[in-house]
């Protein structure tokens, strides 16, 4: 097996090799740049994946997905031509289309490559095992799911220690994440981990496009106006413009814009003094998620903030740099914010598979690819009634873990208590935190594994039931429900078998390998 790093992002795609003798290295799409969109146009049989895909998507916009990564986990479904496409078989034929090009440059078949794929901290039970489903989908061997922020910590810290904590702020195309580091001599250490799976660059783009349709609006006459405004090819031109004009303001104060629209052309200006109010909001909501994770830290005993770290495309934003300076008042550095994931991934691929040797920590190059210690993203807890409520109707979740708890987690546990007089059976179902805040609310947290424990002795109410927590350093839960009487037992484990049933699993394999996917 070959090992390689995927940075699998919302918005670009990268993809690193590791051999332990040199520096990690960027493998380079056909156009020979080091990032590929993570966009697919489909027409009929044939599957484009990346910058030639938003080429073609420009005139064709409703055979165009962009954006699946945000949807990983739910029930959103595409359909082209007959054929229906769920988060993870569109991640896969990027995925495919990604180790395909590997495989070229590498010198291999693309069956033989396993890969270490990168998710955002903050994504939680279900996103992830989508995610384990769609590099599966794509024929890939899935050696782990790391944290971004993790692979991108694992990259920068070999070899530095600070007395203090290091935020590493992670703010890619579709997600946002904030990590705490301790900076050890044996690796970096994740103390807390917060962030937005819905909060990216994307969101900068939609602030900056409803600038430029607004001065559009503004330029032309109102029945014009009202046409753009529903015409697909239109949006999907203002997009690519949008983007141009954010890339362009990292450098200067103001750029002109060019829009076309059914034979006319207009040319507006904006500055980036406009772009930075009509999106001050979104950095606030950054600041308060950092705001956020250092707060939890600091019980932890992390000391004082020593530096910040920006990873992700969206962190070159003048804005950005500005305003963490501004609120923190320390170093922010750069570390290759496009490619210091996927790098960092490969350097974990590469610890994963090559052989043990007993000078593993002789030389610098070596030392890049240390394990990172983390913890539980988001809290773990037991659905039971809510005795508080007079109805007697109620739920609620009672967290056993916490979030930021260190992985790995032994043998976390919590008693609860049977409700009903000769009560044979226990439904045991599994919780994840699902907003910011853990929550007891149930609306606040989402399902992620269930199960009966069955044959139990007919109990009175109020007899104990105890739970029991175990959680792999890859983030794998394992959930024991145990009735003390009668020694039985359920045991429920979270497999990264996907989310995807075995029929629609099957459908959607026998879709991919229909299609011819080309990068």
């Amino acid at each position: 097996m070959i090992a390689i790093g995927i940075d699998l992002g919302t918005t670009f795609s990268v993809v690193a090799h590791f051999d332990g003798t040199a520096s990690p290295r960027v493998i380079a799409a056909p156009d020979g740049r080091a990032i590929t969109p993570s966009v697919l146009y489909i027409d009929d049989e044939q599957i484009m994946v990346g910058a030639e895909a938003a080429t073609l998507g420009l005139a064709e916009p409703d055979r165009l997905i962009r954006g699946i990564k945000r949807e990983m986990g739910t029930g959103f479904r595409l359909a082209f031509d007959g054929n229906e496409y769920t988060p993870e078989a569109a991640s896969a034929l990027i995925l495919k289309a990604l180790a395909d090009n590997a495989a070229a440059a590498l010198g291999c078949a693309s069956g033989d490559l396993a890969a270490v794929v990168t998710v955002p901290a903050y994504f939680g039970v279900t996103e992830r095992e989508a995610t384990a489903q769609a590099v599966r989908l794509a024929g890939l061997t899935l050696l782990d799911l790391v944290a971004e922020p993790v692979a991108a910590a694992a990259c920068y810290g070999a070899g530095r220690t600070t007395g203090g904590a290091v935020l590493v702020f992670d703010l890619g195309g579709g997600t946002f994440d904030t990590t705490v580091l301790r900076m050890a001599a044996g690796g970096p250490e994740v103390i807390v981990t917060d962030g937005d799976s819905r909060l990216g660059g994307l969101d900068w783009n939609d602030r900056l496009a409803d600038v430029l349709l607004a001065k559009f609006t503004e330029a032309v006459d109102d029945e014009v106006a009202a046409d753009a405004a529903d015409d697909t090819v239109f949006a999907e031109h203002l997009a690519a413009a949008t983007e141009k004009a954010k890339i362009a303001l990292t450098n200067r104060d103001s750029v002109p814009v060019t829009l076309e629209y059914d034979g006319g052309r207009w040319v507006v200006p904006v500055t980036r003094a406009e772009f930075e109010e009509a999106s001050a909001h979104l950095v606030s909501n950054c600041l308060d998620v950092a705001d956020r994770a250092l707060a939890a830290a600091r019980p932890r005993g992390t000391g004082r903030l020593d530096r910040i770290l920006l990873v992700g495309g969206a962190t070159r934003m003048p804005m950005i740099r500005a305003s963490l300076v501004a609120h923190f008042g320390v170093e922010v550095a750069v570390f290759e914010p496009d490619l210091a994931v996927a790098k960092g991934a490969a350097m974990h691929a590469h610890r994963l598979t090559a052989p043990a040797r007993p000078d593993l920590s002789a030389t610098p190059r070596q030392a890049l690819a240390a394990p990172v210690r983390t913890v539980v993203p988001r809290a773990l807890g037991i659905l039971v009634h809510d005795s508080r409520d007079p109805s007697g109707t109620g739920r609620i979740v009672n967290h056993v873990v916490e979030a930021n708890t260190a992985l790995p987690v032994s043998g976390s546990r919590g008693r609860f208590a049977t409700l009903l007089d000769g009560q044979d059976r226990i439904r045991v179902e599994v919780y994840e935190q699902a907003g910011a805040v853990a929550s007891p609310e149930l609306r606040h947290n989402r399902r992620v594994l269930d199960g009966e424990l069955v044959d139990v002795p007919h109990l009175p109410a109020g007899s104990p039931i105890e739970i029991e927590f175990d959680i792999g350093s890859d983030g794998r839960i394992s959930c024991t429900a145990t009735e003390p009487r009668s020694g039985r037992r359920l045991v429920l484990e979270s497999y990264m078998e996907g989310v995807l049933d075995a029929e629609d699993s099957d459908r959607q394999q026998d879709l991919l390998a229909r299609l011819r996917v080309q990068l």
